[in-house]
């Protein structure tokens, strides 16, 4: 007897219910998959939030650094001191800087009527702004944007014009002035207005070399600054935006222009209330209608001619400060020459004097067919036990010029021989390839790409690397190289510090002497 199958309890169930049942099912999973959802946009969320803040603290952080690099040199610069390059003796070998013709002033040397010229004229916000004048920066940008880019931001406030003198950057870019932006504003934090005025009047451009209103008052009037009288305070500020358009001294008569300009300036001041009373202003107006007593006066400079050793020195540190501080060469060079550096080279100043003597003999110098000088040479002496570099002369005959041609540092030549103990030996011996007593096939053959070198004089068939060394042999230096591969040679010779080689130096020839010559 069959029996039946008894029903699922499922199947008993109306089918209301079971719709129901399956509706709430289908609720419960759409609230886990939102759920779901939900903690993952939190989670997403919260590691966008943790990027942020990480980028947030890194930007900080590295603005941070930044402020503190640029107020530390620029404390730095405004000193406007030459720095000193001392010989290994300790004594001084060059004054960097003393090419200018300059004359540092203090604060308490320069007369108000000056300071309130250029306040007048230049920056009449001066003392109120924190760096950048919100007035004049706004209509300079609506400018740049009506012209289309084409016209300079301009409303530079004196705080400004110090970054710029100070950094030399003087690009018309809005990457460079939103950076002088920020350098001005910090520059505010660091420094009082008196120390920022003094340091803007002490590195201003003011004629032909001349820097600062202390060689200005010099230049064009004879005389200390504090003795200005009022229209020549006035004179100076008024030049500021293009000095040799009015320069009184040049064939061109400029009077009729420095009159004009100079009232500008008076009257501005006597807007502004920088003059004690009408009668004062119209006494300086006078004086501007009668003429100025220009008088031409000395400023002692320097003609930068230093050593070749020094002329070496220069651009080593100025690359060692931009990659220190991250800073233009231009900033590195204004802060070697105005932060007041002693900096200590390894010059012996015996040994380069020597080295100078011998290579201004007439017996060196070997005449041309057109009959100028056809020789050169140049050397370096180093000193085995420390490394220094204690000499250096870069060219025949007596050194006259600031940093001319320097064929010790600047000339690339092939090396010949000279290059096979650093290129093949030092390496093969390294890699433990060959040792002294290495037997060398000394004998004429074709290498790669039909290469085919030979000796100078006779091969010698096989020998020794010691005896490959000593009369210079060239062929066992090819084969040498062709095992060592040059590659890996120039990997040796770039830790090294040689720095021109190029893709065309990686073939066997380099075993024997350079293949690239200079353009």
């Amino acid at each position: 007897m069959r029996r039946k199958k008894g029903k699922n309890k499922d199947d008993q169930e109306p089918k209301a219910v079971k719709k129901m049942k399956n509706e709430k099912r289908k609720k419960q999973h759409k609230k886990e998959i939102v759920k779901e959802k939900t903690k993952k946009k939190k989670k997403l969320k919260r590691i966008l939030i943790i990027i942020l803040i990480f980028i947030v603290l890194i930007l900080g952080i590295s603005l941070g650094i930044s402020a503190h690099t640029w107020k530390m040199l620029a404390k730095d610069m405004i000193l406007n001191e030459n720095s000193m390059v001392k010989d290994i003796d300790g004594n001084t070998i060059a004054t960097l800087g003393s090419e200018k013709k300059k004359k540092t002033v203090t604060a308490k040397e320069i007369p108000m009527n000056l300071k309130n010229a250029y306040v007048a004229i230049e920056d009449e916000r001066f003392y109120s702004h924190n760096g950048v004048d919100i007035k004049r920066t706004a209509s300079a940008i609506g400018s740049y944007i009506l012209h289309f880019g084409s016209s300079s931001f301009g409303g530079s406030t004196i705080t400004q014009q110090l970054v710029k003198n100070l950094t030399g950057d003087t690009t018309d870019s809005i990457t460079r002035k939103v950076k002088e932006w920020w350098k001005a504003w910090q520059l505010e934090t660091c420094l009082s207005k008196e120390e920022i005025l003094e340091g803007y009047l002490n590195v201003i451009y003011v004629g032909p070399n001349i820097y600062g209103i202390g060689a200005g008052a010099k230049y064009y009037f004879n005389k200390p600054v504090n003795d200005l009288s009022l229209e020549e305070c006035a004179f100076l500020a008024g030049i500021n935006h293009s000095p040799n358009s009015y320069n009184p001294f040049t064939e061109q008569d400029n009077r009729e222009k420095i009159e004009k300009r100079t009232k500008i300036v008076l009257a501005k001041m006597k807007e502004l209330g920088y003059l004690s009373s009408e009668e004062e202003y119209n006494q300086a107006i006078t004086n501007v209608e009668k003429g100025f007593r220009f008088k031409k006066g000395e400023i002692e400079s320097s003609d930068g001619v230093y050593s070749y050793h020094t002329d070496v020195l220069i651009p080593e540190i100025t690359k060692d400060l931009c990659d220190k501080y991250n800073i233009s060469e231009t900033f590195a060079t204004n802060y070697i020459y105005m932060a007041g550096l002693t900096i200590y080279s390894t010059q012996d100043s015996n040994i380069q004097s020597e080295t100078e003597k011998e290579f201004e003999k007439k017996k060196y110098s070997l005449a041309s067919k057109n009959g100028g000088d056809s020789s050169q040479a140049a050397m370096v002496i180093i000193d085995h036990r420390t490394g220094y570099v204690v000499a250096s002369t870069g060219g025949l005959g007596k050194k006259t010029i600031a940093r001319p041609f320097n064929r010790a540092t600047q000339s690339v030549r092939q090396t010949g021989s000279a290059i096979k103990p650093i290129a093949v030996l030092a390496p093969a011996i390294d890699k433990k390839m060959i040792t002294a007593s290495t037997i060398v096939d000394d004998t004429e053959k074709d290498f790669e790409k039909n290469y085919h070198p030979t000796d100078y004089s006779s091969s010698l068939g096989k020998i020794t690397v010691r005896r490959a060394v000593e009369s210079s042999q060239n062929i066992p230096f090819v084969e040498i190289m062709e095992e060592l591969k040059p590659k890996n040679a120039i990997k040796y010779l770039e830790k090294m510090g040689v720095t021109t080689l190029t893709d065309k130096d990686n073939s066997l020839p380099l075993s024997l002497r350079r293949t690239r010559k200079r353009n």
